[in-house]
This record gives C-alpha cells, structure tokens and sequence, in this order.
C-alpha cells in the first residue's frame, strides 16, 4: 500500500497535503481540478475510509492515521465558506 499525498491549495491561497495510507485517494482526485468545499470533504471521507479499510484488510486493524487524517480535513473544512473551492495541486 504505496502512502500518497493529495497536495492542495485552500481557498486563502494556503498550501497544504492530505495524507492517505493508499493509493486509493488517485481514484477520487485529478491533479488541476477545483472542488467546492463540501465535495472536497465529502470525497476525502470516501477516499480515506476506504485507504482504511484496505489497511484493516489487510493487517487486521483500520489505519488511525487516515481516520485523524479526515478528521483534521474536516475541521480545516469548516474555516471555509462551502462555495469556495479547493484546488488539487498534484498526486504523489
């Protein structure tokens, strides 16, 4: 499970990354694309719940880092208006 980061810039102009414990997180994000906050949020939820559930299947356990990940994301989320938009930056 090859860790990737979704690097972002928030709608203040400020740089930052969303960590993923899977690649799984390319399926949900393209590289130049702009999202409004909600679907922004809403698909990293998706993205990292399922990075989880491929570390539960395969270790045992769910990744706590991708859960505190999302969590993170979502209290960031919320110093946003919802029609702003977040841009994708890069994949790696």
């Amino acid at each position: 499970m090859p860790i990737t980061y979704v690097h972002i810039e928030w709608p203040d102009n400020q740089k930052d990354h969303v960590y993923s414990p899977s690649s799984v997180i390319e399926d949900y994000f393209k590289a130049g694309e702009s999202l409004t906050i909600d679907t922004f949020l809403e698909r990293c939820n998706n993205s990292l719940n399922e990075a989880s559930e491929r570390v539960r299947k395969k270790f045992g356990y769910a990744c706590t880092s991708a859960e505190a990940e999302s969590y993170r994301i979502k209290l960031k989320c919320e110093d946003y208006d919802v029609s702003k938009n977040v841009k994708i930056i890069s994949i790696k």
